[in-house]
């Protein structure tokens, strides 16, 4: 399929669909560290700065993915909710999709991604802003939280949610099912990892794990990943 990369970040998503034969025809992504990073990765992919100033999506779009701002659903946030500045942001998603079934050429498949806290919190009214737009735009939809304890030592819930105007996004989406198996914890036996966020509780414990690696704080206060050692001390 030609995939569309909004909210690009470095690649993950569309290196992923291109170890699966997909193609990635356009990324959208504002942030000059990532910019330059899926410039590397994805070499001769044009890339647009800014999702609030593009106009449309390419025709041939098959299939659209994004990890869509987690500013503000994120437990390590300020929750703001879905209607935050950064999360909000989906809306965008919503509107170019609109655009291309306005001029009657639909994306067929959207894969968006984000933190797995946006399915409590508001009670889980970010879920319900997805679900209701893209029943609204004539998609089926399904969604599973996926933890990366199943690929590589680190404790990492996210809702992985998928749309479709032209087949079942549960056969694809649910076609399978694992659980990770996670080691007990035993202080003073395993080391654990952690991270301190805004400066005032550690979140993402993970026994025999490496903590979440963060890029930055919303606040400015630091907030390093951390690793409880057998003896005690906590290695920042």
């Amino acid at each position: 399929m030609k995939v569309v990369g909004l909210f690009g970040g470095i690649g993950g998503f569309e290196l992923g669909l291109r170890g699966a034969g997909h193609q990635t025809v356009l990324t959208c992504e504002c942030w000059a560290p990532a910019v330059a990073v899926l410039a590397a990765r994805l070499d001769g992919v044009p890339n647009h700065p800014d999702i609030r100033e593009l106009a449309d999506l390419p025709e041939d779009a098959e299939l659209v993915c994004g990890g869509f701002p987690c500013h503000d659903l994120s437990q390590a946030g300020k929750t703001t909710g879905i209607d935050g500045a950064r999360s909000g942001l989906v809306d965008e998603v919503f509107r170019l999709l609109r655009r291309r079934i306005g001029v009657g050429r639909p994306v067929p498949w959207v894969l968006l991604e984000n933190v797995s806290f946006m399915l409590h919190l508001e009670g889980g009214r970010a879920m319900e802003r997805l679900v209701h737009a893209f029943e609204d735009m004539g998609y089926r939809w399904a969604y599973r939280v996926v933890n990366s304890l199943g690929w590589l030592p680190q404790r990492r819930e996210r809702v992985f949610f998928l749309a479709s105007r032209v087949a079942d996004p549960a056969d694809v989406l649910l076609g399978d099912e694992a659980e990770p198996k996670s080691a007990e914890t035993a202080i003073g036996k395993i080391a654990h990892g952690f991270y301190w966020t805004e400066g005032i509780r550690g979140l993402g414990w993970a026994p025999d794990a490496v903590p979440t690696l963060k890029n930055g704080s919303s606040v400015g206060i630091p907030a390093p990943p951390a690793i409880l050692m057998l003896d005690g001390r906590v290695v920042k």
